[in-house]
Formats: structure tokens, C-alpha cells, sequence
């Protein structure tokens, strides 16, 4: 009996926690099918009817295609080449056991907690002024991996360590490659945890403001969240489709996590207990 009150009690947290956590998402969508008149006036009353003309208006001020390809285009390379060379250094630094490869992770561990704003004046000297990068994704995209490289390689590292070196020395003495070793035998295990990698990147580079406004100024560069905080300041005053940008911008990367949430947890219960 007390056991089953105890699940009761954890359910109505839950549910509460649930509505907690949503509350925001929901006010969002039930607003951007308001008018602004009715949104100024409750914000969270039902609306009288369904504005859906606020979603092309928004599509229309936003530039919402060009700048969602450029946010498309930013998160795709980052999480590609993050995915392909952060995983093949963290296993370099799983199975070759060296002082200086030791010192080079810890350093890179080290690098992981200063943050970006204490450097990012020098990158934007070295690639917008020196080198003429600026208003391009280039830099973005090389700055974005360097960003993430170094919590791949933690993350993956983990994962790998589990995995007995046995299995490496059989396919060796069988006469397997490096190579094949690694993309036929190895990386086809570290499938949870890549997706897991890849959902905290890609969510960390779609949301991202402040790396992209340093280097890309026209309105055919911008980003999604550049796009979002340029329309917000020209139409400050016109909620209602503010609120449809908004729902735009946050869909792609909400059916992303969803879709692959189950592999989510399990690489990241997979990492914590084999970690």
C-alpha cells in the first residue's frame, strides 16, 4: 500500500512537471493564432478564432526559408565533421595510452570551461579582419567545430573505454586495417552515443546567436535566431506573428529531438554506466 501511494505521489509530480515544463510551448502556439489585439489583451485566453494567416505573414518578415537554409547549412556541417573526427580522436585517446596523449586531453578537458565571450574578439580579429572571412559561414562552421570537438571526444571517450580491446586485437590478428577496424567493427557501436552527440550539438548550433552575428551582417547570411531578433526589433509591436516566427524556428530541431529520443537516453544511460 505504501508502495503504491509513493507511485501516486511520483505520477502527480510528474504530470505536474510535465505541464511545468510545456506551459511555455503551449502559450507560444495558442498566441501565434491569436490577433495581436487579443493577445495584448489576455495572453492567455483561448482565441476567439484561429489566426493562421500570422504564419505566412511571419514567413513573409522574416525571410524564413533563406534564413532557415542558412541555419540548415551551419548545423549540418558542424555536426557532420564534428561527428567523423571527434569520435576518431576519442578513440585514439581511449587506446593509446601516452603521457602526452593524457596531457592533450586533459588540456582539451581544461579548454571546455572558458567560455567563448573571453576569446571570441582574437577569432573575430584573425578571421573577419586578417583573413576576409567576414559575412561568410566558413568561419562559423570552422569555429562551431573547434567549439564542439573537445565535448565530443569527452562524451565518446567514455563510451569507448567499455568497449574491451580484445575485440581491436582479434581484428587485427584476422588482419583487419586500422581503418577497416575502426568504421567497420568500431563505429557501428558508438551509434547511441553519436546520436546523442549529435542532438546536443545540433541543438547547441541551431540556437546559436552569437557566433553567427560576429561574422554574418547581410540578410542573405543571417540565421534563424539572427532572423528572429532582427524581426523582433523592426515588428516589436506585432505579437502574434512574432510568436508564429518563434514556433517556426524551434519545429525542425523539436521533430529532430523527438524522432531521436529513444537513442538519446539510451546512449546516455549506455555512457554513464560503461563511463
Amino acid at each position: 500500500m505504501k508502495a503504491k501511494r509513493m507511485q501516486i505521489i511520483l505520477l502527480v509530480l510528474a504530470l505536474f512537471a510535465t505541464v511545468f515544463y510545456l506551459f511555455p510551448f503551449l502559450l507560444m502556439l495558442l498566441n501565434s493564432l491569436k490577433t495581436t489585439g487579443e493577445f495584448t489583451s489576455n495572453p492567455f485566453a483561448l482565441p476567439t478564432a484561429l489566426q493562421f494567416g500570422n504564419y505566412p505573414k511571419a514567413i513573409e518578415q522574416m525571410h524564413f526559408f533563406t534564413s532557415l537554409k542558412n541555419s540548415l547549412v551551419i548545423t549540418i556541417c558542424v555536426c557532420a565533421l564534428t561527428s567523423l573526427f571527434g569520435p576518431m580522436a576519442a578513440y585514439a585517446v581511449s587506446r593509446v595510452k601516452h603521457p602526452f596523449v593524457s596531457v592533450l586531453y586533459y588540456l582539451m578537458i581544461a579548454s571546455m570551461c572558458a567560455p567563448f565571450q573571453a576569446y571570441m574578439i582574437p577569432l573575430v580579429k584573425l578571421y573577419a579582419s586578417t583573413l576576409g572571412l567576414n559575412n561568410s559561414p566558413i568561419p562559423v562552421i570552422y569555429i562551431g567545430v573547434g567549439l564542439n570537438i573537445c565535448f565530443s571526444i569527452f562524451l565518446v571517450r567514455g563510451f569507448l573505454n567499455s568497449i574491451p580491446r580484445e575485440i581491436d586485437e582479434a581484428a587485427l590478428i584476422d588482419g583487419c586495417g586500422c581503418m577497416r577496424l575502426y568504421f567497420s567493427i568500431i563505429l557501428p557501436m558508438l551509434t547511441p552515443i553519436l546520436i546523442t552527440l549529435l542532438v546536443f550539438v545540433a541543438m547547441g548550433v541551431w540556437n546559436d546567436y552569437l557566433l553567427s552575428s560576429l561574422f554574418l551582417n547581410t540578410q542573405e547570411k543571417r540565421t534563424l535566431p539572427m532572423m528572429i531578433r532582427v524581426f523582433c526589433a523592426q515588428y516589436s509591436n506585432d505579437y502574434s506573428p512574432m510568436m508564429a516566427g518563434l514556433m517556426m524556428s524551434i519545429l525542425p530541431m523539436l521533430a529532430f529531438y523527438l524522432v531521436e529520443q529513444k537513442h538519446i537516453l539510451e546512449g546516455v544511460v549506455q555512457g554513464a554506466v560503461k563511463g
